[in-house]
């Protein structure tokens, strides 16, 4: 796995960890945090919470390193 903190990151996980979810995370904590919003708002704030942060994981984690073309191949001997 190739997450935002190993020794050399993938490319994908980089943009999508401060260019959009970090982002979102803020700004929907803000949402929720603020005290003038409706509870109907502050629900759907904490729905956007938990997808930005699950997206925030999925990048931190990153992606699998090695090519799934080929594993069928691999798996059956192939």
């Amino acid at each position: 796995m190739n997450g935002i903190f190993s020794a050399a990151p993938c490319q994908s996980s980089i943009p999508l960890l401060v260019g959009t979810h970090l982002l979102l995370l803020v700004q929907a904590a803000l949402v929720i945090w603020s005290s003038s919003v409706p509870g109907v708002m502050q629900a759907v704030a904490i729905l956007i919470f938990v997808l930005g942060l699950a997206a925030f994981i999925c990048a931190l984690r990153g992606e699998d390193s090695e090519d799934h073309r080929d594993r069928w191949r691999r798996r059956h001997g192939r």
